[in-house]
């Protein structure tokens, strides 16, 4: 009853999210008259305290100088479609849309980590070593972030390609649970906020996918093709907001909480549990870098598995843009010249994206 309770809990929470944040972002007046970005989310966004510090918070308005405006949505069409100027979660919809010539940019980061690994309990002792995963079967959803990423970190770091494992995918998380429950697969990966689900059905926690790959890309931000080469302006504006909400977040928890509290009507408890809580919730991070290093990899995976279109594939870099985000963390840093946490992120942008095609040639390792 406790785990129906819970998991009822977060599918309650997660809708109470989108009702409330709905409102509030239509409901906000743009009082200085700024320039505005229409923006769109997916439903579980509640799990992102940096959007909501820079749209609810007001950060977008103050320091970036843009009005945005958030809507949920269940995918990525409104802004292939040019309803919406920019989605702010989901990377590898928008690797396969761009890929097969879509006409998107990414541009930003949202989060990363977040994942667990789960075994059924009669193999999951042996498992808690990668190296005897070969020839078992994992259970997961085809192409999204925790099957990219396993699959690289076995190939990568491992030795394990992707024939020498067994892929079993399911249409919720509820089935592939209940697969791992009665051994129709041997492991899973699971987002964090469905442990007590997952250890109430009786699996055993092997891991945290950080341990295979301890810096991995999830979510990323990404605009539409032409609102970005019309009004790029707008996007390092808000790109800006980010950069100093990421600053907010990590020196005023309890601001930061105060704000998320209102967008999810719940208590600075449960706040804290979800954006705070390293162990909670697998290592979870919401840095705004757009991280092409670690997306790189995943466009790799989903190519291999025949998500991109083989005949003619749009290179990443094509449709992947690391300036917008330069750009904006020059001007903070301008703004900020004695504050070492923005250019200690120059630092954070220079590691995670040196394998961006000629980035020695255009980006300095210090400013």
């Amino acid at each position: 009853m406790k785990t129906a309770k819970s998991f009822l809990k977060t599918v309650l929470i997660i809708v109470t999210t989108i009702t409330l944040t709905f409102f509030q972002s239509c409901n906000k007046k743009n009082a200085k008259n700024l320039p505005k970005l229409n923006l769109t989310l997916l439903l579980s966004s509640n799990y992102s305290p940096i959007l909501h510090l820079n749209a609810e918070g007001g950060i977008a308005e103050k320091k970036g100088g843009v009005y945005p405006t958030l809507e949920y949505t269940t995918g990525l069409e409104s802004v292939l479609a040019g309803k919406s100027d920019g989605r702010l979660n989901a990377l590898q919809p928008s690797i396969i849309a761009g890929g097969n010539g879509s006409d998107i940019t990414i541009f930003a980061g949202t989060m990363g980590g977040g994942h667990l690994i789960f075994a059924n309990k009669n193999v999951a002792e042996t498992l808690k070593d990668p190296k005897n995963w070969k020839g078992k079967t994992v259970g997961g959803t085809a192409g999204g972030t925790a099957d990219c990423v396993l699959r690289s970190a076995l190939r990568d770091n491992y030795g394990i390609d992707f024939d020498e494992m067994n892929y079993k995918y399911f249409d919720n998380d509820e089935a592939i649970i209940a697969a791992c429950k009665h051994g129709d697969v041997d492991l899973i990966t699971s987002y964090y906020a469905l442990r007590e689900v997952a250890e109430a059905s009786g699996l055993v926690q092997i891991a945290e996918l950080v341990d295979l790959y301890p810096d991995y890309a999830c979510c990323r931000q990404t605009a539409n093709g032409a609102k970005l080469r019309s009004d790029r302006d707008l996007f390092v504006k808000w790109t800006k907001g980010l950069i100093y909400s990421w600053k907010y977040f990590n020196t005023d928890e309890k601001g930061t909480i105060t704000v998320i509290k209102k967008v999810t009507n719940q208590d600075d408890q449960w706040v804290y549990d979800h954006i705070y809580d390293k162990e909670g919730t697998a290592n979870i991070t919401f840095h705004p870098d757009p991280f092409y290093n670690g997306c790189a990899p995943q466009y790799d995976v989903l190519f291999d598995l025949g998500f991109i279109e083989p005949e003619n594939p749009r290179p990443l870099h094509e449709y992947f843009d690391i300036s917008i985000y330069a750009d904006a963390l020059k001007e903070v840093i301008a703004e900020n010249p004695d504050d070492s946490f923005y250019t200690d992120m120059w630092t954070y942008f220079v590691s995670h994206n040196d394998k961006y095609p000629d980035f020695e040639k255009l980006y300095p390792k210090t400013l």
